[in-house]
């Protein structure tokens, strides 16, 4: 087992999936919120992707397009963008997604996930 995370994520258009994905992340993070922070920013990719994609076909999103994140320290680092002794170690490439939330193009929405344990 190598502990290097999988990141996944839907994309919903008018309660369509449109695209999905999945990959194992190419580094260890010792902090979930990390792992978290970049597999939202590969989703934000995605998005962006889709809005451009959206705009060349004169579909231009007139708004921002909502992503769900399970995890709240990552949701605030998006939102602040605030680097601090835990996170100066994510990749500048990752930190465009706290630059698409500056600019509206995207919000971040904490959903919460719920584990249901099996019990015998």
């Amino acid at each position: 087992m190598d502990r290097k995370s999988i990141s996944g994520f839907i994309i919903i258009l008018d309660q369509e999936v449109v695209s999905w994905g999945s990959k194992k992340q190419t580094s260890v993070f010792l902090f979930t919120i990390k792992a978290k922070f970049v597999a939202a920013s590969t989703a934000v990719r995605e998005i962006l992707w889709y809005r451009l994609l959206f705009h060349f076909l004169d579909m231009t999103l007139t708004d921002l397009t909502h992503f769900l994140i399970d995890n709240c320290g990552a949701l605030e680092l998006i939102k602040s963008g605030q680097i601090n002794n835990c996170t100066k170690h994510i990749k500048t490439k990752f930190r465009h997604i706290c630059d698409c939330e500056e600019a509206r193009d995207i919000s971040g929405v904490h959903v919460a996930t719920r584990i249901k344990w099996l019990t015998s």
